[in-house]
């Protein structure tokens, strides 16, 4: 298992674990430190092997820790987006909630595979995946729109 830390210009940094098989499930911690003092963050980080079409995803379930609820953006028959925060930085992002009931894990990992394969900087990307008893949720960038 290897880890890459990508960091911006906002002063956040991103995390991208690679490599990881499902003996790594657990709970894991991250330590930010500086001159000031330090914070820490746990998350649970659960591995599953690939998908039937191949595809792995790694689902955790803190989301309610990490981001609010802002408002709802849209509805639609196997999902819900909305407008969430990154909790701590107020990052704006979108949110697809899809319902267990109506979709199978399989059909979700599926539409993330298309997502991950068509990266262009026209289109909206995948920031991260959660899963909840009742829900998938795909973290999403926002979309802004430049004409207003």
């Amino acid at each position: 298992m290897d880890a890459i830390v990508f960091p911006s210009d906002l002063g956040e940094a991103s995390l991208k674990i690679i490599g990881v098989t499902a003996e790594d499930d657990g709970i894991y911690t991250c330590i930010a430190a500086n001159d000031m003092g330090s914070v820490s963050s746990s998350a649970s980080l659960r591995v599953l092997g690939p998908g039937n079409d191949g595809i792995m995803v790694i689902w955790k379930d803190n989301f309610d820790s990490l981001y609010s609820e802002v408002a709802e953006l849209g509805r639609g028959r196997f999902s819900v987006v909305k407008k969430c925060d990154q909790k701590g930085t107020k990052r704006a992002v979108a949110t697809k909630f899809v319902n267990k009931k109506l979709m199978k894990r399989d059909q979700v990992t599926h539409e993330l595979g298309v997502m991950q394969n068509l990266q262009h900087p026209q289109l909206i990307g995948l920031l991260d995946t959660f899963e909840t008893s009742t829900n998938y949720i795909l973290v999403l960038e926002m979309c802004v729109d430049h004409n207003v």
